[in-house]
This record gives C-alpha cells, sequence and structure tokens, in this order.
C-alpha cells in the first residue's frame, strides 16, 4: 500500500511537471512565431566617428587593391574602389567625413547589400550605384569615412574593420 501512494505521488508530480514545462513553451513559441513574423535588421556596425582614412590606410590593414572604380554614380563619395580581403570580395567607399559617408552613402549602401529593397531610380533605369556596381555584397560597415561592403556576413571583414587606423 505504502508503495502505490508513492508511485501515485510520484505520477502526479511528473505529470505536474510536463504539463508546466508544455505551457511554459507554447509562450516561447509565440515569440518565436513573432520574430519570425517580424524580422529585424542587424544594425550596421559604425566605429572611429572622428576618423579620415585614404585607401593606403586601408591597404595598410590588409586589404588588398584590385582596381579603381569610377565614384560618379554614388553622390558625395570621393574614391571608390574594390579588392579582397581574407579570399573575400570587399570595395571600399570614400566620403569626406563619416557624417557624409552615412548622410550620402549609407542608402545607396544599404540598397547594394538588399537591406532596403531598390527604390523608383532603379526601376525606371536612371543610372545609380545599384544598376553600374558590383551587387554582391550582402553585409556593410562604416569606417570613419569610409564605407566598407563585405561579399557575405560582416565578420569575414571583422579583421580589417578592426585594423584600420591602427
Amino acid at each position: 500500500m505504502h508503495k502505490i501512494k508513492f508511485l501515485l505521488l510520484l505520477a502526479v508530480l511528473a505529470a505536474l511537471s510536463i504539463a508546466a514545462v508544455a505551457c511554459g513553451s507554447s509562450n516561447s513559441e509565440e515569440s518565436v512565431a513573432d520574430s519570425v513574423a517580424e524580422p529585424e535588421i542587424d544594425a550596421v556596425q559604425i566605429t572611429l566617428p572622428d576618423g579620415v582614412f585614404t585607401v593606403d590606410d586601408v591597404v595598410a590593414a590588409g586589404w588588398k587593391n584590385s582596381k579603381e572604380l569610377s565614384p560618379e554614380t554614388l553622390p558625395g563619395a570621393t574614391g571608390v574602389w574594390y579588392g579582397f580581403y581574407q579570399q573575400r570580395d570587399v570595395e571600399v567607399r570614400a566620403y569626406a567625413s563619416q557624417d557624409e559617408a552615412i548622410s550620402m552613402g549609407q542608402e545607396i549602401a544599404d540598397l547594394s547589400t538588399g537591406r532596403r529593397k531598390p527604390n523608383t531610380m532603379i526601376d525606371t533605369g536612371t543610372t545609380n550605384a545599384q544598376t553600374t556596381t558590383r551587387t554582391s555584397y550582402l553585409s556593410y560597415g562604416i569606417v570613419g569615412n569610409l564605407i566598407l561592403l563585405c561579399e557575405i556576413k560582416i565578420e569575414d571583414c571583422q579583421g580589417l574593420i578592426d585594423s584600420i587606423g591602427q
């Protein structure tokens, strides 16, 4: 008889534990579903706000310069270069200051990396950075007055970003 009471008590405790876990997991499943329904875009890494760098600073940090591109389709850009860092494509866009890089270049970088949907300039065929430069970049960071577009993920460029100006 004592054994039966003990087993019954054990069964009741097990059932309560399972019910508590089940109730808790349904709430977290709803949270996961909510976060999937409204994905958030990762914040852009912005560093060294007072830094003014040149392409030579990026080369000194380990980037391999391949060719200079025309900055005429990038409003406010003073120079654009294409090259490589650790076997990944990296485009460097230079502006006069970080404020100009953000105000004049960030929206175009968002378009180039797919962070924003293309605007009507592209739909109507007007020439801009999206239609004349490489479009396979998926991330970017802003270091001082530079915007660095990275081929796949920002972690691929992290060593470069951290080394500029050091």
